[in-house]
């Protein structure tokens, strides 16, 4: 997990926060509203769409620590062809990736990997 400070800019005045986000941008842990330097933790991760918005990493300059939700669901880490880390894990459905790719089109090289391993 790593902070993103939102770069977008909108056409209306719109307050860009910082968000504490999974390393696929698509799981919200915890946000920093602008102006503040109080760190709001959920509950639980939210689902966080990045398309057609702007961010650039920052240091974690709160201290902030969270542990990552456990699940009882087997999962598998996966080095991306650029080195980024990518979690497949198995759900009643089948199984699924972190990655843009498998969030677009179901499917990804991640999850095609898990399942030529356990053959």
């Amino acid at each position: 997990m790593k902070f993103f400070e939102e770069t977008t800019r909108w056409e209306s005045p719109v307050l860009n926060h910082v968000y504490l986000l999974d390393d696929s941008k698509s799981k919200m842990f915890a946000y920093v509203r602008s102006g503040t330097e109080q760190v709001f933790q959920f509950s639980k991760p939210l689902p966080f769409d990045a398309r057609r918005r702007s961010f650039r990493e920052i240091k974690n300059r709160w201290n902030f620590r969270i542990n990552e939700p456990k699940t009882s669901n087997p999962q598998w880490t996966v080095i991306g062809s650029k080195g980024d880390r990518y979690i497949v894990e198995k759900t009643d459905s089948g199984l699924t990736c972190t990655c843009s790719g498998f969030k677009f089109r179901g499917s990804c090289k991640h999850v095609k990997e898990i399942e030529a391993k356990q053959e």
